[in-house]
């Protein structure tokens, strides 16, 4: 990976890039807004799942969803372009490869609830008790994005591949 990181670091566009003073800046208060969107509408979600908020339809929550899904799609173009920036922060490190697999387990819990358990889930009235699959799906979900946060702030101090 590292002859790799440092091929692409030499690249025009990584040059490029990385030469607009105001690019590296921007993205990261935008990349902060999108981890609290996300957060905010998926973890909104989560909680809800988990057996939280009773009395709160699932339908009402479920409707931040597109908001969750924008600040991820924000947060998967500015960390692109972080890593176009400067790939021997990210693709050398371990950290960065944990992130990873966090959003991974992260989308394919989602994927599960929403091809599997959405439907039953919403025909729930909202003072139902959440059956155990939902807490499960609720809790993953909380402790992968909350995994992806907590890789994230970490990498300027662990296996940045410096």
């Amino acid at each position: 990976m590292q002859a790799f990181s440092e091929w692409l670091e030499a690249t025009a566009l990584s040059k490029q890039l990385f030469g607009l003073v105001w690019l590296w800046p921007l993205c990261e208060c935008l990349h902060f807004v999108g981890l609290a969107v996300l957060i905010g509408g998926a973890g909104l979600l989560d909680l809800r799942l988990m057996g939280l908020f009773r009395g709160v339809p699932l339908s009402a929550v479920k409707s931040f969803m597109p908001w969750a899904i924008a600040g991820f799609v924000v947060n998967a173009v500015t960390g692109l372009l972080f890593i176009l920036m400067q790939p021997h922060l990210y693709l050398s490190g371990g950290i960065f490869w944990a992130k990873m697999g966090f959003i991974g387990v992260a989308g394919a819990n989602a994927m599960f609830f929403e091809t599997r358990l959405s439907g039953s889930a919403l025909a729930m009235s909202p003072d139902d008790e959440m059956p155990w699959q939902l807490r499960a799906i609720g809790t993953l979900s909380l402790f992968s994005w909350f995994a992806v946060l907590y890789c994230g702030r970490m990498l300027p101090y662990l296996g940045t591949g410096n």
